[in-house]
C-alpha cells in the first residue's frame, strides 16, 4: 500500500512538474489584408502586406492544451491617405506598425505522435502606430482565430506551422490617428488580417 502511494505521488509530481513548463516560439511570418473606408471621402485605404515577427509564450494546463501570449509586430504602410497637418498637406502613404497581443491559447485537433494538428484563439488589444509626424496612435480590442501543426524534432522542440485571421473592433465612424484634426473616420466594425507564420517551439 506505501508502494502505492509513493507511485501515485511521484507520478502527481512528474505531471505537476510538466504542468509548468514554459514553451517559448519565436515566429516568422507574412501578413496580409487590412482595408480603412473613409467615410468622409468614401475612399478604401488598404494596409499593405507584408513581414511579421513576434513570439508566443505557451503553458500547458491540460493534456495538449495551452494557454498562451501571443504577440506580433508588423510594419507596413497605409495607402493614400489624405493628411492635413502642417508637415504634410496632400494624399501619401502613412507608415505604420501594427502590433498584437493576445492571451489565449490551443486545443488539440488530433493528438498523433508524429503531428499534432490544434485550434488557436485569443483575445487582446492591436496598437495601431503611424510613423509620420503630428498623427496619433490608437490602441483598439481585438481577436484572433486560427489553426496550426507542431512537428516534434526531439523531446522539446517542434516545428511550428500557423496561420491566423486577426481582427481588430471599431466603432461605426471611428476616428482614426487623431492630433487636433483627424486621418481618417472608419465605416464599420472590424478591421480584417490574415497571416501564415512559422517558428520553432522549446519547452523549458
Amino acid at each position: 500500500m506505501k508502494s502505492l502511494i509513493k507511485i501515485i505521488l511521484f507520478s502527481s509530481l512528474i505531471y505537476s512538474t510538466n504542468s509548468l513548463a514554459v514553451e517559448v516560439t519565436p515566429l516568422a511570418g507574412f501578413r496580409s489584408g487590412g482595408e480603412f473606408i473613409d467615410t468622409v471621402t468614401d475612399k478604401r485605404h488598404s494596409v499593405g502586406s507584408s513581414n511579421v515577427y513576434g513570439l508566443i509564450l505557451g503553458w500547458p494546463y491540460e493534456r495538449d492544451k495551452m494557454i498562451e501570449v501571443y504577440y506580433s509586430h508588423q510594419s507596413s504602410d497605409l495607402e493614400s491617405v489624405d493628411v492635413e497637418i502642417p508637415t504634410v498637406a496632400s494624399t501619401t502613404d502613412i507608415p505604420l506598425t501594427i502590433d498584437y497581443l493576445h492571451f489565449g491559447g490551443t486545443a488539440p485537433i488530433t493528438d498523433e505522435d508524429y503531428l499534432k494538428t490544434f485550434v488557436s484563439g485569443g483575445l487582446g488589444f492591436t496598437y495601431l502606430s503611424p510613423d509620420l509626424t503630428g498623427l496619433q496612435s490608437d490602441l483598439r480590442a481585438s481577436f484572433s482565430i486560427g489553426v496550426g501543426l507542431k512537428w516534434p524534432i526531439t523531446k522539446n522542440v517542434a516545428l511550428r506551422l500557423e496561420t491566423r485571421g486577426l481582427a481588430t473592433l471599431f466603432n461605426s465612424n471611428t476616428a482614426l490617428f487623431c492630433n487636433g484634426g483627424c486621418s481618417l473616420t472608419v465605416n464599420g466594425s472590424l478591421f480584417w488580417q490574415g497571416e501564415v507564420f512559422a517558428g520553432l517551439a522549446v519547452r523549458f
